[in-house]
Protein backbone atom coordinates (compact mmCIF):
# COMPACT_ATOMS: atom_id res chain seq x y z
CA UNK A 1 0.00 0.00 0.00
CA UNK A 2 1.66 3.57 -1.19
CA UNK A 3 2.26 6.67 1.19
CA UNK A 4 -0.87 8.27 -0.37
CA UNK A 5 -3.56 5.42 -0.06
CA UNK A 6 -2.15 5.14 3.89
CA UNK A 7 -2.50 8.30 3.90
CA UNK A 8 -5.99 8.61 2.90
CA UNK A 9 -7.11 5.70 4.78
CA UNK A 10 -5.43 7.71 7.82
CA UNK A 11 -7.52 10.73 6.95
CA UNK A 12 -10.78 8.92 6.73
CA UNK A 13 -9.90 6.73 9.88
CA UNK A 14 -9.63 10.36 11.42
CA UNK A 15 -12.65 11.58 10.06
CA UNK A 16 -14.87 8.71 11.53
CA UNK A 17 -13.60 8.93 14.68
CA UNK A 18 -14.23 12.63 14.86
CA UNK A 19 -17.49 11.90 14.10
CA UNK A 20 -18.09 9.36 16.28
CA UNK A 21 -17.16 11.27 19.13
CA UNK A 22 -19.65 14.34 18.27
CA UNK A 23 -22.27 11.79 17.83
CA UNK A 24 -20.97 10.55 21.49
CA UNK A 25 -21.76 14.15 22.86
CA UNK A 26 -25.09 14.64 21.71
CA UNK A 27 -26.58 11.10 21.92
CA UNK A 28 -27.15 11.24 25.90
CA UNK A 29 -29.65 14.14 25.27
CA UNK A 30 -31.35 12.83 22.56
CA UNK A 31 -31.39 8.73 23.80
CA UNK A 32 -31.92 9.49 27.19
CA UNK A 33 -35.07 8.27 28.34
CA UNK A 34 -36.94 9.86 31.15
CA UNK A 35 -39.94 8.45 33.46
CA UNK A 36 -43.14 10.41 34.64
CA UNK A 37 -44.47 9.19 37.64
CA UNK A 38 -49.22 8.59 37.63
CA UNK A 39 -51.55 6.87 39.74
CA UNK A 40 -52.54 3.45 38.67
CA UNK A 41 -53.84 2.00 35.40
CA UNK A 42 -57.59 3.77 34.81
CA UNK A 43 -56.75 6.91 36.90
CA UNK A 44 -56.87 10.21 35.46
CA UNK A 45 -53.40 10.68 36.19
CA UNK A 46 -51.96 7.40 34.13
CA UNK A 47 -54.42 8.58 30.94
CA UNK A 48 -53.21 12.01 30.95
CA UNK A 49 -49.36 10.69 31.68
CA UNK A 50 -49.40 8.27 28.97
CA UNK A 51 -51.24 11.38 26.63
CA UNK A 52 -47.49 13.57 27.32
CA UNK A 53 -45.30 10.72 26.83
CA UNK A 54 -46.98 9.69 23.37
CA UNK A 55 -46.41 13.38 22.61
CA UNK A 56 -42.85 13.41 24.16
CA UNK A 57 -42.19 10.59 21.85
CA UNK A 58 -42.90 12.10 18.89
CA UNK A 59 -40.99 15.05 19.53
CA UNK A 60 -37.98 12.86 19.99
CA UNK A 61 -37.85 12.78 23.94
CA UNK A 62 -38.40 8.64 25.38
CA UNK A 63 -40.81 9.30 28.24
CA UNK A 64 -42.39 5.53 30.19
CA UNK A 65 -45.14 5.72 32.28
CA UNK A 66 -44.60 4.55 35.78
CA UNK A 67 -47.46 3.99 37.88
CA UNK A 68 -47.69 4.38 41.62
CA UNK A 69 -50.33 3.47 44.39
CA UNK A 70 -50.99 7.09 44.42
CA UNK A 71 -49.59 10.70 44.00
CA UNK A 72 -48.53 10.85 47.42
CA UNK A 73 -46.23 7.70 46.67
CA UNK A 74 -44.37 9.60 43.98
CA UNK A 75 -44.15 13.25 44.21
CA UNK A 76 -41.63 12.40 46.97
CA UNK A 77 -39.93 10.87 44.41
CA UNK A 78 -39.32 13.98 42.39
CA UNK A 79 -37.86 15.73 44.99
CA UNK A 80 -35.16 13.48 45.05
CA UNK A 81 -34.31 13.12 41.52
CA UNK A 82 -35.57 9.47 41.31
CA UNK A 83 -38.33 10.59 39.12
CA UNK A 84 -38.41 13.06 36.10
CA UNK A 85 -41.69 14.44 35.16
CA UNK A 86 -45.52 13.67 37.43
CA UNK A 87 -48.95 14.94 37.75
CA UNK A 88 -50.50 16.43 40.39
CA UNK A 89 -53.16 18.58 41.59
CA UNK A 90 -52.23 22.29 42.52
CA UNK A 91 -53.51 21.77 46.05
CA UNK A 92 -50.85 18.43 46.44
CA UNK A 93 -47.88 20.47 44.89
CA UNK A 94 -48.42 23.28 47.27
CA UNK A 95 -48.83 20.97 50.19
CA UNK A 96 -45.84 19.00 49.56
CA UNK A 97 -43.14 21.82 48.78
CA UNK A 98 -44.14 22.78 52.18
CA UNK A 99 -44.59 20.00 53.89
CA UNK A 100 -48.17 20.22 55.48
CA UNK A 101 -51.20 18.03 55.99
CA UNK A 102 -50.63 15.13 54.05
CA UNK A 103 -46.67 15.18 53.90
CA UNK A 104 -46.62 15.67 57.90
CA UNK A 105 -43.99 17.96 57.83
CA UNK A 106 -41.51 15.97 55.24
CA UNK A 107 -40.88 19.38 53.32
CA UNK A 108 -40.23 18.42 49.32
CA UNK A 109 -38.68 21.96 47.85
CA UNK A 110 -37.16 20.59 44.97
CA UNK A 111 -40.95 19.66 42.45
CA UNK A 112 -41.06 22.28 39.88
CA UNK A 113 -44.07 23.15 37.44
CA UNK A 114 -43.86 22.65 33.58
CA UNK A 115 -47.02 23.93 32.64
CA UNK A 116 -50.85 24.16 34.06
CA UNK A 117 -52.52 20.69 32.35
CA UNK A 118 -55.99 21.11 32.73
CA UNK A 119 -59.02 21.60 35.35
CA UNK A 120 -59.78 18.39 37.15
CA UNK A 121 -63.58 18.08 37.66
CA UNK A 122 -64.28 15.45 40.20
CA UNK A 123 -67.78 14.05 41.93
CA UNK A 124 -69.13 11.47 43.82
CA UNK A 125 -70.73 8.53 41.95
CA UNK A 126 -73.97 6.04 42.48
CA UNK A 127 -76.11 3.85 40.90
CA UNK A 128 -78.29 5.08 38.60
CA UNK A 129 -81.22 3.61 39.69
CA UNK A 130 -80.50 5.16 43.77
CA UNK A 131 -82.74 6.94 45.49
CA UNK A 132 -79.67 9.09 46.46
CA UNK A 133 -80.11 12.42 44.69
CA UNK A 134 -77.39 14.83 46.66
CA UNK A 135 -74.38 14.61 48.50
CA UNK A 136 -76.25 15.40 51.98
CA UNK A 137 -78.34 11.96 51.33
CA UNK A 138 -74.91 9.86 51.33
CA UNK A 139 -75.63 10.32 55.10
CA UNK A 140 -75.51 6.66 56.86
CA UNK A 141 -74.28 5.49 53.82
CA UNK A 142 -71.18 3.39 52.77
CA UNK A 143 -68.36 5.12 51.63
CA UNK A 144 -64.72 4.70 50.91
CA UNK A 145 -62.07 6.19 53.49
CA UNK A 146 -58.64 7.08 54.42
CA UNK A 147 -56.72 6.45 50.93
CA UNK A 148 -53.82 5.08 52.49
CA UNK A 149 -51.37 5.30 49.33
CA UNK A 150 -52.76 8.28 47.95
CA UNK A 151 -53.79 10.94 51.20
CA UNK A 152 -54.78 13.49 48.70
CA UNK A 153 -58.10 11.85 47.92
CA UNK A 154 -58.56 12.17 51.75
CA UNK A 155 -58.87 15.80 51.56
CA UNK A 156 -59.98 16.56 48.22
CA UNK A 157 -63.44 13.99 49.05
CA UNK A 158 -63.43 15.73 52.40
CA UNK A 159 -64.14 19.10 50.48
CA UNK A 160 -67.08 17.84 48.15
CA UNK A 161 -68.47 16.17 51.62
CA UNK A 162 -68.24 19.63 53.19
CA UNK A 163 -70.11 21.16 50.43
CA UNK A 164 -72.81 19.43 51.49
CA UNK A 165 -72.43 19.90 55.10
CA UNK A 166 -71.31 16.31 55.91
CA UNK A 167 -67.93 14.78 57.18
CA UNK A 168 -66.32 11.71 57.24
CA UNK A 169 -67.81 10.82 60.45
CA UNK A 170 -71.40 11.17 59.15
CA UNK A 171 -70.54 8.05 56.72
CA UNK A 172 -70.01 4.20 57.18
CA UNK A 173 -66.59 3.91 56.35
CA UNK A 174 -65.01 1.62 54.10
CA UNK A 175 -61.36 1.95 54.25
CA UNK A 176 -59.27 1.66 50.91
CA UNK A 177 -55.77 2.35 49.86
CA UNK A 178 -56.67 4.71 46.84
CA UNK A 179 -59.80 5.90 44.84
CA UNK A 180 -59.62 3.00 42.26
CA UNK A 181 -59.96 0.26 45.23
CA UNK A 182 -63.00 2.50 46.05
CA UNK A 183 -64.39 1.89 42.63
CA UNK A 184 -63.49 -1.60 42.62
CA UNK A 185 -65.60 -1.73 46.15
CA UNK A 186 -68.45 0.30 45.28
CA UNK A 187 -68.73 -2.59 42.03
CA UNK A 188 -68.35 -5.07 44.09
CA UNK A 189 -71.80 -4.03 45.71
CA UNK A 190 -69.51 -3.08 48.95
CA UNK A 191 -70.07 0.89 49.20
CA UNK A 192 -73.07 2.86 47.80
CA UNK A 193 -71.18 5.19 46.54
CA UNK A 194 -67.32 6.38 45.28
CA UNK A 195 -65.42 9.17 44.47
CA UNK A 196 -63.45 9.61 41.15
CA UNK A 197 -62.57 12.38 38.05
CA UNK A 198 -64.63 12.51 35.56
CA UNK A 199 -63.77 10.94 31.86
CA UNK A 200 -61.30 8.59 33.81
CA UNK A 201 -61.27 4.70 32.10
CA UNK A 202 -61.98 3.56 35.56
CA UNK A 203 -65.01 5.31 35.51
CA UNK A 204 -66.36 3.90 32.43
CA UNK A 205 -64.65 0.33 33.42
CA UNK A 206 -66.96 1.10 36.30
CA UNK A 207 -70.37 2.27 35.03
CA UNK A 208 -70.08 -1.00 32.27
CA UNK A 209 -70.55 -2.90 35.76
CA UNK A 210 -73.09 -0.60 37.62
CA UNK A 211 -74.47 2.04 35.61
CA UNK A 212 -73.88 5.12 37.73
CA UNK A 213 -74.81 8.74 38.33
CA UNK A 214 -72.81 11.33 39.83
CA UNK A 215 -73.86 13.59 42.14
CA UNK A 216 -73.43 17.63 41.72
CA UNK A 217 -72.15 20.34 44.42
CA UNK A 218 -73.97 23.32 45.83
CA UNK A 219 -72.40 26.75 43.93
CA UNK A 220 -74.20 28.65 47.25
CA UNK A 221 -71.24 30.92 48.44
CA UNK A 222 -71.69 29.37 51.60
CA UNK A 223 -71.29 26.18 50.15
CA UNK A 224 -68.65 26.96 48.56
CA UNK A 225 -66.68 28.46 51.47
CA UNK A 226 -67.31 24.83 53.31
CA UNK A 227 -65.14 23.62 50.17
CA UNK A 228 -62.85 25.53 49.99
CA UNK A 229 -61.66 25.37 53.56
CA UNK A 230 -60.53 21.74 52.29
CA UNK A 231 -59.17 23.14 48.89
CA UNK A 232 -58.54 26.65 48.54
CA UNK A 233 -57.70 26.46 44.95
CA UNK A 234 -61.18 24.92 44.20
CA UNK A 235 -63.98 26.26 42.00
CA UNK A 236 -67.37 25.28 40.60
CA UNK A 237 -67.41 23.77 36.81
CA UNK A 238 -70.86 23.16 34.83
CA UNK A 239 -70.44 19.79 32.92
CA UNK A 240 -73.07 19.09 30.46
CA UNK A 241 -74.51 15.51 29.37
CA UNK A 242 -71.96 14.08 26.61
CA UNK A 243 -71.00 10.28 25.37
CA UNK A 244 -67.58 11.06 27.18
CA UNK A 245 -68.97 12.19 30.53
CA UNK A 246 -70.33 9.28 32.09
CA UNK A 247 -72.85 9.55 34.92
CA UNK A 248 -73.75 12.81 33.78
CA UNK A 249 -77.30 13.53 32.79
CA UNK A 250 -78.28 16.80 33.23
CA UNK A 251 -75.96 19.97 33.19
CA UNK A 252 -74.80 19.25 36.55
CA UNK A 253 -71.60 21.80 38.26
CA UNK A 254 -69.03 19.75 40.09
CA UNK A 255 -65.88 20.55 41.65
CA UNK A 256 -62.75 20.97 39.90
CA UNK A 257 -58.91 22.47 40.50
CA UNK A 258 -55.61 23.07 38.40
CA UNK A 259 -53.95 20.29 37.16
CA UNK A 260 -50.32 20.65 36.64
CA UNK A 261 -47.12 19.14 34.84
CA UNK A 262 -44.34 18.66 37.00
CA UNK A 263 -40.68 18.21 36.84
CA UNK A 264 -37.67 17.85 39.43
CA UNK A 265 -35.79 20.40 39.75
CA UNK A 266 -32.77 18.60 39.37
CA UNK A 267 -33.78 17.34 35.64
CA UNK A 268 -31.70 19.00 32.74
CA UNK A 269 -33.55 22.71 31.49
CA UNK A 270 -32.96 21.09 27.83
CA UNK A 271 -35.47 17.62 28.48
CA UNK A 272 -37.75 20.19 29.90
CA UNK A 273 -37.90 22.58 27.65
CA UNK A 274 -38.37 20.24 24.54
CA UNK A 275 -41.04 18.36 26.61
CA UNK A 276 -42.71 21.57 27.82
CA UNK A 277 -42.54 22.77 23.68
CA UNK A 278 -43.94 19.40 22.48
CA UNK A 279 -47.05 19.65 25.01
CA UNK A 280 -47.80 23.38 23.61
CA UNK A 281 -47.16 22.30 19.38
CA UNK A 282 -49.80 19.75 19.98
CA UNK A 283 -52.97 20.22 22.13
CA UNK A 284 -54.67 18.07 19.35
CA UNK A 285 -52.76 15.50 19.80
CA UNK A 286 -53.30 15.53 23.64
CA UNK A 287 -56.60 15.61 23.72
CA UNK A 288 -57.13 12.85 21.23
CA UNK A 289 -54.98 10.35 23.55
CA UNK A 290 -57.36 11.34 26.06
CA UNK A 291 -60.44 13.79 25.70
CA UNK A 292 -60.35 15.87 29.70
CA UNK A 293 -56.69 17.34 27.99
CA UNK A 294 -59.39 19.03 25.89
CA UNK A 295 -58.92 21.57 28.82
CA UNK A 296 -55.47 22.04 27.82
CA UNK A 297 -54.65 25.71 27.01
CA UNK A 298 -51.05 26.29 25.25
CA UNK A 299 -51.77 29.88 25.56
CA UNK A 300 -52.27 29.05 29.61
CA UNK A 301 -49.13 27.17 30.55
CA UNK A 302 -48.19 29.43 32.90
CA UNK A 303 -50.41 31.41 35.67
CA UNK A 304 -49.22 32.11 39.38
CA UNK A 305 -48.75 29.06 41.26
CA UNK A 306 -48.15 30.88 44.87
CA UNK A 307 -45.68 28.44 46.41
CA UNK A 308 -44.98 26.27 43.48
CA UNK A 309 -42.11 27.57 41.27
CA UNK A 310 -41.41 26.96 37.43
CA UNK A 311 -38.70 25.06 36.54
CA UNK A 312 -36.26 27.00 34.14
CA UNK A 313 -36.69 25.02 31.08
CA UNK A 314 -40.05 25.67 30.93
CA UNK A 315 -39.79 29.12 32.05
CA UNK A 316 -37.23 29.76 28.94
CA UNK A 317 -39.93 28.17 26.69
CA UNK A 318 -42.86 30.26 28.08
CA UNK A 319 -40.68 33.48 27.46
CA UNK A 320 -40.40 32.83 23.92
CA UNK A 321 -43.92 32.29 23.87
CA UNK A 322 -44.68 35.56 25.72
CA UNK A 323 -46.44 33.71 28.60
CA UNK A 324 -44.33 34.54 31.49
CA UNK A 325 -44.18 37.44 33.80
CA UNK A 326 -42.89 38.06 37.21
CA UNK A 327 -46.36 36.69 38.52
CA UNK A 328 -46.36 33.53 36.59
Amino acid sequence: MGIPRLAAVALAAATAAASLATAAATAPALAQVVAIGSGSQGTWTYSASAAIAKIAGEAGVQMRVQPYAGTSTFVPLLNTGELDFGLTNHLEATLAIAGEVIYDGRKNPDIRAISVLAPLTVAIYVRADSPLRTVADLKGKRFPTEYTAQRIIHVTAAAVFANAGLGYEDVRPVPVPNIVRGADEFAAGNSDAFFFALGAAKVQETHAKVPTRLLGIDTAPAAMERMRRHVPVAYAMRIAPSPTQIGVTEPTDVMAYDYLALASAKLGDEIVYRVVKAMHDNPDGLAAAFAPLRGFVPGKMAKDLGGVMFHPGAIKFLQEKGQWSPRS
